[in-house]
């Protein structure tokens, strides 16, 4: 009797290694000046910047008008009183959220006040008492409420910003007649 010979042998080629595991031959290439686009582009961008250097020095210059815009008694009162009213509000946010026992509000109603009041100071009517007193005391409610975040600061430190908005608030309620 023949026997078959045990399956797999001489039925399939013999295995051979997969070929994508085996490094690829090294082949050696050209140098061909590697560094040549790097040349090209630096002297393009070169000539451009060159180019719009010349522009800008021989374009002719547009008269700028240097004068300063006047207004009027009455739109200088208006933007008196637009920032007067709106530090009272400010003033009484801070006041109300800063005693109380929530220190989220207390640094929103910080944080906004000092947004409000330097969105109000910056109307061109102001003069720059009104103006300089206003965004000191937005810059210092700004300082408080970072000062007042968990190991931010020293507790000194944090008495020290809430020294300097209350003098700021003296400062403010002195321009806008209150104090």
């Amino acid at each position: 009797m023949v026997s078959d010979p045990p399956s797999g042998v001489g039925d399939e080629p013999t295995a051979q290694p997969f070929a994508g595991n085996w490094p690829p031959p090294y082949v050696e290439q050209q140098a061909s000046h590697p560094r040549t686009w790097l040349a090209v582009a630096v002297a393009v961008t070169a000539a451009v910047a060159v180019a719009a250097l010349v522009a800008a020095l021989t374009r002719p210059q547009t008269l700028v008008n240097t004068a300063t815009p006047t207004h009027t008694a009455r739109d200088i009162a208006t933007a008196q009183q637009r920032l007067c009213d709106t530090f009272k509000f400010a003033a009484r946010a801070v006041q109300v959220d800063t005693n109380g026992s929530d220190k989220a509000f207390a640094r929103i109603a910080l944080t906004n006040s000092a947004v409000l009041l330097y969105n109000a100071s910056n109307d061109p009517a102001l003069d720059e008492q009104h103006r300089n007193a206003a965004q000191a005391l937005a810059a210092a409610y700004l300082t408080d409420t970072a000062r007042s975040s968990e190991g931010a600061a020293t507790e000194a430190e944090f008495q020290d910003a809430v020294a300097d908005v209350n003098s700021k608030d003296a400062a403010m309620k002195k321009v806008c007649g209150g104090g």
